[in-house]
């Protein structure tokens, strides 16, 4: 139950934060388009992955405790940040429904949302980077978040604005595979290499990660099938055929995205003592 809570928390976040930043970067760039859908889910998202976050919690009180702990505690940061960004795009959802003419405002939310939102997801990893689990301790860790964010974010994005985002699908498309291949270049040879590490922690995480092996594969199967297919159908007109199959391709990486959490939480060994 854990690492389903968890996994549901940082995915359903990240991939909220993801498409608000993308919802940013359509309001500012063009023109008559409101992304009506892709703001009312990513509010949606963000305020389930409140209520995921929610399931974890073994001890509430510490949770409580870590409000106050902003300025030493990356978990208090997560808390406090992870707030105002759900907080921010759900504001943003409801002015957007029931004063849509107030562009400029609606425009200056979602971006101001995005940029909490990447401050979020930042914390979120620092969480994990400095927790005494040998295996997270990597710029990989960021990199992975980063990565699912991005790459979920814009797909969901694109999905539910495609007739708004068509003249997006371009810099849609080339922001997958640019975001993809660095997630590839950061995190594969960072696994290979720890086959080298004397760490009992990070042995047994490798062992749990080769009885991992199938889910592993249908992961990076997953993404960099779904990253190739949009990069390739970029350069097609959207009609029903390109739309099913781009929709495709966001299932995809949704899915390898989903999968590779999983495999995240999955590798924990603690070598110390919790979390900070």
């Amino acid at each position: 139950m854990d690492h389903f809570a968890l996994t549901a928390f940082s995915i359903c976040i990240q991939a909220a934060v993801g498409m608000i930043l993308f919802v940013a970067i359509g309001r500012l760039s063009t023109q008559n388009s409101t992304f009506k859908r892709a703001i009312i889910s990513a509010a949606g998202l963000g305020t389930a992955g409140m209520i995921a976050s929610l399931l974890h919690l073994g001890r509430p009180l510490h949770a409580i405790n870590a409000l106050f702990q902003f300025g030493t505690s990356w978990l208090s940061r997560e808390i406090w940040f992870t707030a105002m960004f759900v907080g921010l795009t759900v504001l943003t959802a409801v002015l957007l429904y029931i004063k849509p003419q107030a562009s400029g405002v609606i425009t200056g939310l979602s971006a101001t949302a995005a940029l909490v939102g990447l401050i979020d997801v930042f914390a979120m990893a620092k969480i994990y980077s400095s927790a005494s689990v040998p295996v997270w301790q990597s710029a990989t860790t960021t990199v992975e978040f980063y990565a699912a964010a991005l790459s979920m974010g814009a797909m969901l994005f694109f999905v539910l604005s495609m007739k708004e985002a068509g003249k997006m699908k371009k810099f849609v498309a080339l922001a997958v595979a640019v975001v993809v291949a660095i997630q590839v270049a950061a995190v594969v040879p960072y696994f290979i290499s720890l086959g080298a590490s004397t760490s009992t922690a990070l042995q047994a995480s490798l062992v749990i990660l080769g009885g991992l092996k199938p889910a592993l594969a249908i992961k990076w199967l997953f993404i960099l099938a779904g990253a190739g297919l949009i990069l390739w159908l970029a350069k097609d007109e959207l009609s029903k055929s390109v739309s099913g199959a781009v929709v495709g391709g966001a299932v995809l990486i949704l899915v390898g995205q989903v999968i590779g959490r999983y495999i995240f939480y999955a590798t924990m060994v603690i070598s110390g003592v919790g979390l900070t």
